[in-house]
């Protein structure tokens, strides 16, 4: 198989991304993926479906058009690539995007409840909103449910679509991946909470000032940092 050779250094972060993805746990056999804007802005990048976010390497990421042809690499796009190509191609704002089966994230909305400010994960995606989309839990196979949820979504850094998984938005491959990494442990401590009893998550005005004032930049790179160099331990040849 021809291994795509454009945009490496976009595309070692996207394959990077899937490896931490898979690293924390949001990993679901060849479901789930991440996605870059590609340098020409008229494509984007994204893992073929017959391959795992653990298994991806930057060679086997494919650059599909917004029309949903392969423009490079060789594969069977995700036939939900008309996700991301209706989000990079309509809001320039955000250049890379994950979506994953959170099973945390997706017990949490089966309460019909969204993030609440149990933690200090918690209380900045209190702080931003994270909308449920209840409307529909198919795959995203067609551009108009593809619009509705990210209308949902809104400016918020997320959305959880209930029964299906998540979507995190970022302004780089980083910054949308540490997003879903943190959203999943917010759900994971949510649900922990209520299981104890009569939890009380923090007051609103508390926990939205809390949210807004965390220097995120600075957790999103950390974090990375710290997932990089444990995959570099456990998985040196993916960095040769």
């Amino acid at each position: 198989m021809p291994s795509s050779t454009s945009d490496p250094d976009l595309r070692f972060q996207l394959a990077l991304a899937g490896r931490i993805l898979a690293f924390v746990g949001q990993a679901d056999a060849i479901m789930g993926f991440a996605g870059a804007r590609a340098s020409d802005g008229r494509s984007f990048w994204m893992k073929p479906m017959t391959l795992g976010l653990d298994e991806v390497r930057p060679g086997d990421l494919l650059r599909i058009g917004y029309d949903g042809k392969i423009v490079e690499g060789e594969g069977k796009p995700h036939n939900e690539w008309v996700f991301f190509a209706s989000l990079f191609k309509d809001h320039p704002e955000h250049t890379a995007a994950v979506h994953t089966h959170a099973p945390h994230c997706l017990a949490v909305a089966a309460q019909g409840r969204t993030i609440e400010p149990f933690d200090q994960f918690g209380t900045h995606f209190y702080a931003h909103g994270v909308p449920l989309f209840e409307e529909s839990p198919d795959r995203v196979y067609t551009f108009e449910l593809a619009e509705a949820i990210l209308r949902k979504m809104g400016q918020s850094p997320a959305v959880i679509i209930s029964y299906h998984g998540i979507l995190t938005v970022g302004r780089s491959m980083r910054e949308a991946a540490m997003r879903a990494v943190f959203l999943e442990k917010a759900a994971q401590t949510q649900l922990l909470a209520y299981q104890g009893g009569s939890a009380r998550p923090l007051p609103r005005e508390l926990a939205i000032g809390l949210g807004r004032n965390a220097p995120y930049e600075l957790l999103h790179e950390f974090y990375w940092n710290y997932y990089e160099r444990q995959l570099r331990a456990k998985d040196p040849g993916f960095f040769a």
